[in-house]
């Protein structure tokens, strides 16, 4: 049946077509009644052909009713949906994604129907909605399924989703297995009844927390729409998304795969929710544009975590505003409790700021800090989570080399290892939570390495090979090492088994033990020359009176002409006055490894003998080797997290806590790897800390925690923008619109358009009128209206 765009239209202009019928009435009532004697004649002619004429006049007036009646339907839009169904085939499928990443929250433009400001979000529901309209008017064979980017990236979660709706819209039907169990709502045909239920659950879904990109759901639809490919039914692929520049500017998986899509057969659909004012359509109202701030980091930056020890940390905001913001306020709370926050300054433009402050935990355990910005046009962004794990004391191995295999650990107050535990560890009145351990060499292959936040080798002559393999195994997995040389320290022995032309850990080769002459033309010339470097930045410029003061007789050189390889990553941190290297580090497997090419005690220098920068720097280098093993886990939302454990020693259930309120997930452990056991929860959909905990076979009770936090990233709200689209799309045939002009299908989803039929129908009409209208007047033959005399 015919359904109409403007039905007020059509009813205020049907009565206007009873308008000819007025006029042919009125000019009725104007005829005046005249007998005169010609008059006989032409009464007895209209006799004669009065049917003919009766039935001129009755066709022409239907003509003008007929005409009106037209051009008013034609003004109502009128559009024939069962005409639309044999047109478009027995059946089309609809899938629609709906990207649900936390960008999609963008505060600004009409959010619905009722033009409140809304979010990118908001119109991805609203334009969901209208297509679920348009396919209920259109009828026939006609299914629709809806999926989140977030769901379809893996299996669906046991529990509710991010955007807080967990039943399927059927909730008496089980969920599909497989694909369509990702779905929040699988294939299922448009009825009156599904389009209501459907749209009570678009209007709770929310944007969730995750980044996922287009790439991962067009995988999913190339799977899922592959296997309906033989169903003899069309198919058509909604993608309705914010269209970011970082997920479009090089894509080419997401590219490779919308070709491959069309190249079978599926329609392809882009609808805009992030349309920028500039744009035909786009909203011309925003709110919150002044600011968007991201939190990119929170994280430790030097000190030991140990109880009642200040630990500094940093935090880093950006401005992904096109202008600066000023007095930008960071709220901080520690373990749930609200401490000072912080302010800075200025931020300009499309730049960080970075501000460093202090926490002191007073008990062992994890500990959270959590820090927030004001809401601003992009809220999802505006939080950060960092889990500080906090130990009673951190212990540090100390291998003195004047030590024998099997003698006493005690070496008096002197010796480089005095001198370094000393520095580490300076007492009571300055905790640094350090617990220094001296050991011989030969307690590197009998000491559990992982224990130890780095390892300091003191002047050690050889290593045999158990030693080397220990060691080594420990800096590939992340550990530091200091190499300091002295008397004891053999170049030839060193290169042969440390170094191992650039295998093994030891940075450089050596060439042997050399004085460091006076400089008769600058005799009062510093003999140490600062590099940049982190560790070593204490020294620089006139932050440091005491650089002068220090002062190297002896030192090892490196062999002449060594140029390291490129991408080798070796660094100096501090030079001598003639040019040669003293401190230098160099990355091996996953740790670093860290060569002083002087003695720790004050032997061959002055540095260790009441020079605090000698404390200084030596705690610096501390906390720059162990930065990689205290660094926490790195988790983004939709990461798993996983719990290692031991087999006979801890439980084989974890109960997660997931944020914001401490829900329990209990999850058994399955073997991995090596015979051990892990408990997984296999997907995070939430921001912020998950505590782990489970309980050990002797009874007492474990508890780790995780830090899960956004993909700064996805807080970059650059558009790609429709040209830039459209080129990256070049040769994909596909319909791209705006969410603010978005109508659908009108031909094939709503049914097909009568105006065109109509028009043509109407101007037809308007020329039989005109024919008709000229046949039944009075027109005088070219006879009559000759001239009597011509």
């Amino acid at each position: 049946m015919p359904t109409f765009d403007f039905t007020s239209l059509l009813w205020w202009g049907l009565p206007l077509a009873a308008a000819p019928i007025v006029i042919h009435l009125i000019n009725l009532l104007r005829h005046r009644r005249v007998e005169w004697a010609a008059m006989e004649f032409l009464l007895a002619s209209q006799r004669k052909y009065r049917t003919r004429v009766l039935l001129k006049q009755l066709l022409l007036l239907a003509l003008r009713v007929a005409a009106v009646l037209g051009l008013v339907l034609a003004l109502a839009q009128p559009r024939w949906t069962a005409l639309a169904g044999w047109l478009a085939g027995a059946r089309t499928v609809h899938l629609v994604l709906l990207d649900d990443s936390y960008s999609m929250g963008e505060r600004g433009g009409p959010g619905g129907a009722d033009g409140a400001v809304g979010t990118c979000f908001d119109r991805a529901r609203d334009v969901a909605e209208r297509v679920l309209d348009e396919l209920a008017a259109r009828g026939g064979g006609q299914e629709i399924a809806i999926g989140r980017f977030s769901r379809l990236v893996g299996p669906a979660p046991p529990g509710p989703g991010a955007g807080g709706a967990a039943a399927p819209v059927d909730a008496a039907a089980p969920v599909a297995a497989g694909l369509d169990g990702r779905l929040d709502q699988p294939a299922q045909r448009v009825t009156p009844a599904v389009v209501q239920r459907l749209r009570e659950r678009l209007a709770r879904l929310v944007p969730s927390a995750t980044a996922i990109g287009p790439a991962r759901a067009l995988a999913f639809a190339q799977e899922w729409l592959g296997g309906r490919a033989g169903a003899g039914e069309d198919r058509v692929l909604w993608l309705v998304s914010d269209f970011r520049a970082r997920d479009w500017r090089s894509a080419e998986e997401s590219t490779g795969l919308l070709e491959s899509l069309t190249a079978a057969g599926v329609q392809l659909r882009l609808v805009d929710c992030a349309t920028a004012a500039d744009e035909p359509g786009g909203p011309v109202a925003r709110a919150d544009t002044s600011a968007n701030l991201s939190i990119e980091r929170i994280e430790s930056v030097g000190g030991v975590p140990a109880a009642g020890v200040l630990l500094p940390l940093e935090i880093t905001v950006a401005n992904r505003s096109p202008q600066a913001v000023r007095d930008v306020l960071v709220d901080l709370r520690e373990d749930d409790v609200a401490r000072p926050g912080l302010r800075l300054p200025e931020i300009p433009a499309g730049a960080s700021a970075t501000q460093r402050f202090e926490a002191r935990f007073e008990r062992p355990g994890a500990h959270v800090i959590t820090a927030r910005l004001p809401p601003d046009r992009l809220p999802g962004d505006d939080a950060r989570t960092a889990v500080i794990d906090v130990v009673e004391r951190v212990d540090v191995l100390l291998v003195d080399g004047r030590l024998a295999a099997a003698g006493s650990a005690a070496t008096g107050r002197v010796g480089d290892a005095f001198y370094l535990a000393a520095a580490l560890a300076p007492g009571a009145g300055a905790p640094t939570g350090l617990r220094p351990r001296i050991e011989p060499p030969a307690a590197l292959a009998t000491l559990d390495l992982a224990g130890f936040d780095c390892v300091w080798l003191l002047d050690v002559e050889r290593l045999d090979r158990p030693e080397r393999e220990a060691l080594e195994a420990y800096v590939r997995a992340g550990g530091g090492v200091v190499f300091f040389t002295g008397p004891r320290t053999r170049a030839d022995i060193v290169n042969e088994t440390l170094y191992r032309d650039g295998e093994g850990p030891f940075p450089v080769p050596l060439a042997g033990a050399v004085d460091l002459l006076p400089d008769p033309a600058s005799p009062d010339s510093p003999d140490l020359v600062v590099e940049e470097h982190p560790v070593v930045g204490v020294l620089a410029g006139q932050r440091n009176p005491f650089l002068g003061a220090v002062r190297v007789g002896r030192y090892v050189a490196v062999q002449r002409g060594h140029e390291p390889p490129a991408g080798s990553g070796l660094r100096r941190l501090l030079s001598l006055r003639n040019g040669a290297a003293l401190v230098v580090e160099r990355p091996f497997g996953d740790g670093l490894a860290v060569a002083v090419l002087t003695t720790a005690a004050p032997e061959w220098n002055t540095w260790a003998r009441g020079n605090p920068s000698w404390v200084v720097v030596m705690l610096e280098l501390e906390s720059h080797l162990a930065r990689a093993r205290r660094a926490g886990t790195a988790l983004a939302v939709g990461d798993p997290v996983t719990v290692d454990l031991q087999p006979g020693v801890d439980g084989v259930e974890v109960d997660f806590l997931v944020p914001p309120d401490g829900v329990v997930v209990r999850q058994a452990a399955t073997p991995v790897a090596d015979g051990r056991l892990a408990a997984r929860l296999e997907r995070t959909e939430t921001p912020g800390a998950y505590r782990m905990r489970w309980q050990r076979a002797d009874g007492s009770e474990r508890e780790r925690a995780v830090a899960v936090n956004v993909d700064p990233d996805e807080g970059r709200l650059e558009r790609v923008g429709r040209e830039r689209l459209a080129t990256a799309l070049t040769g994909i045939p596909h319909r791209y619109e705006s969410a603010a002009t978005f109508r659908g299908e009108e031909q094939s989803a709503s049914g097909a358009s009568l105006v065109g039929p109509l028009l043509q129908g109407l101007a037809v009409v308007m020329l039989l009128e005109q024919l008709l209208a000229w046949s039944a007047s009075y027109h005088p033959t070219a006879a009559r209206r000759r001239s009597p005399t011509a």
